[in-house]
């Protein structure tokens, strides 16, 4: 079989290398490279460029980083539709894998190799529950002109694939979901597939084999994967620092709390958490958090206000990684369905800062 794998994030870049080593390790994997997010870092990072190259096992590689895109400016876009037809599609691909049915990129690419169907993975919290985040119905005809108008310049004639511009994960031409924990899916799902701890792990081996995965942390620590919670005003500087500062009290004195920054953090927020936490190492890498969990044994917890990653400890780690969540220290806690969700994923919601503690410190 010949199977592509599209991709925008590297979240989904780790995802579709899952599959493709655990689900599909006799085919032919292809993959190709939407609008990825940070892209200019991957070639710099030897295991993204590993996991995003056809040393990993795919057969090529296709970056289309600007398809169909305003920001590409020099070639038409029939020429494009044409380059994509004369390459991909000359290969027969059998099944397409993607993260994200909303994406209008990804939608025209299919379109492009006049294929109907194509099957999800996992895009993170949203891909569990979507209501809240559907368009009007009049936003939803505004962008698929939109993507029609695309379609017509470029010479697209695919009139069976479904165009979905209404919320993510709801395309009727998705035959299924390869999702980390579909038990926990609060929308309609074709047919759920789980990737299971076995999968994972065989693409983790690989990784561990090739020397792209070793431990770095001696010491008890904390990941915190920040987000713009000051910026967008959530939270005032001093509550943000408050809760950092009970995440280091279980610690030792060599015990580190790691700072991943958001790209909308500021430098002044960074500097001051810095100034007022010694513990505080700035963790700025481009690879997925996951990964940490599958190698670093002292890691005890890791604590975001709403990011995906704390939802998988559990299916990466072999040890016990609290997952905590600081939404109810929020002036606007996050959707009542996805704390749900993130409830029945194992995360703690504390709102007091000494439950923080008592999480932590608990066996």
């Amino acid at each position: 079989m010949n199977n592509l794998f599209i991709v925008n994030t590297p979240f989904h870049l780790l995802t579709s290398f899952i599959l493709s080593k655990g689900f599909f390790p006799e085919d032919n994997n292809y993959l190709a490279l939407i609008h990825p997010h940070g892209y200019e870092k991957w070639a710099s990072n030897p295991l993204m460029n590993y996991i995003s190259s056809t040393q990993c096992g795919y057969k090529e590689i296709f970056p289309l980083i600007h398809f169909l895109s305003s920001r590409n400016k020099t070639v038409p876009f029939k020429t494009q539709v044409q380059q994509v037809q004369n390459s991909i599609g000359k290969l027969h691909i059998d099944n397409v894998f993607l993260g994200s049915d909303i994406d209008p990129q990804n939608q025209l690419l299919v379109a492009s190799l006049d294929i109907n169907n194509f099957n999800r993975f996992e895009d993170g919290l949203y891909s569990y529950y979507n209501e809240n985040r559907r368009r009007s119905k009049l936003d939803e005809l505004f962008h698929k002109l939109k993507i029609w108008s695309i379609k017509k310049s470029a010479g697209i004639k695919n009139t069976k694939l479904y165009i979905n511009t209404s919320t993510a994960s709801d395309s009727k031409s998705g035959i299924a979901d390869y999702m980390y924990k579909p038990e926990l899916l609060q929308r309609f799902s074709p047919n759920p597939i789980v990737i299971t701890k076995d999968k994972i792990n065989i693409a983790i081996n690989d990784l561990k084999s090739k020397k792209f995965l070793q431990q770095k942390i001696n010491n008890p620590a904390i990941l915190y994967l920040s987000q713009p919670l000051v910026e967008q005003k959530l939270f005032s500087i001093e509550e943000e620092l408050h809760c950092l500062q009970s995440l280091i009290k279980p610690l030792n004195k060599q015990g580190q709390l790691l700072y991943k920054p958001h790209p909308n953090d500021s430098k002044d927020k960074i500097n001051y958490f810095q100034e007022k936490i010694p513990q505080l190492k700035i963790f700025n890498s481009i690879e997925p958090a996951e990964l940490l969990y599958t190698i670093e044994d002292n890691l005890i917890a890791v604590v975001s206000y709403q990011s995906t990653a704390l939802m998988y400890t559990d299916k990466f780690s072999n040890h016990v990684i609290k997952a905590i969540s600081l939404s109810d220290f929020a002036q606007s806690p996050m959707y009542y369905k996805y704390k749900e969700i993130m409830q029945n994923a194992g995360v703690y919601f504390p709102n007091r800062l000494n439950d923080i503690i008592k999480i932590l410190m608990k066996g």
